[in-house]
């Protein structure tokens, strides 16, 4: 991998960075990760620029969204108290209960720092867990579990999944958001 180009793209009034990165790709891509712009090119691709003009609106759109969840972490306290070994007792207390409530359990709970997400579950029934997850309330942290013990009865985000979560967390919705303002701060706190 080799970035070949740091620049920045002026869209409206906001002066965006970002990087061109060489890879083996068969097509050229665009990220928009923890508030920065990265294009994954094939080698020997030259002309990255009309790639980014043609994404303008989807480049400007990802930095807007960006822009208004760090405004929404800001006052977001982030919990320091819990360790990483009081999170996995927690998760094992909310596991046994859940399980209980949805009559399934996970086969094996892992716990590793995870960049783009705050949990998985496969379909071998084996939960994954960010670490990352000791710095929210405990609400947040039993809406993650849950959210991943109901992939052991339904792994897509269907209606039989959703109705799942509804019927446990009414203010689902005002969750997400909140995870979404929690994973911004974390991340700002870790600059990755």
């Amino acid at each position: 991998m080799t970035v070949h180009i740091v620049s920045s793209i002026k869209i409206n009034e906001a002066d965006i960075p970002y990087e061109v990165i060489s890879r083996k790709v068969k097509h050229p891509r665009l990220e928009f990760r923890n508030g920065y712009l990265r294009l994954v090119v094939p080698p020997g691709l030259k002309e990255h620029e009309k790639l980014l003009d043609k994404h303008r609106l989807w480049i400007y759109r990802r930095f807007v969204s960006h822009k208004q969840r760090l405004i929404f972490a800001e006052g977001i306290e982030l919990c320091s108290t819990r360790t990483e070994v009081q999170l996995q007792e927690h998760v094992g207390s909310l596991i046994a209960s859940i399980g209980t409530e949805l009559g399934m359990f996970p086969k094996k709970v892992a716990f590793r720092e995870m960049r783009t997400k705050w949990g998985s579950c496969s379909s071998k029934g084996n939960i994954n867990l960010n670490t990352y997850l000791m710095y929210l309330p405990e609400k947040l942290v039993e809406y993650v579990v849950f959210h991943e013990m109901a992939h052991l009865i339904e792994m897509n985000h269907g209606p039989r999944f959703k109705e799942m979560v509804h019927k446990k967390f009414h203010e689902h919705k005002s969750l997400e958001k909140q995870l979404r303002g929690y994973w911004v701060a974390i991340m700002e706190k870790h600059s990755f």
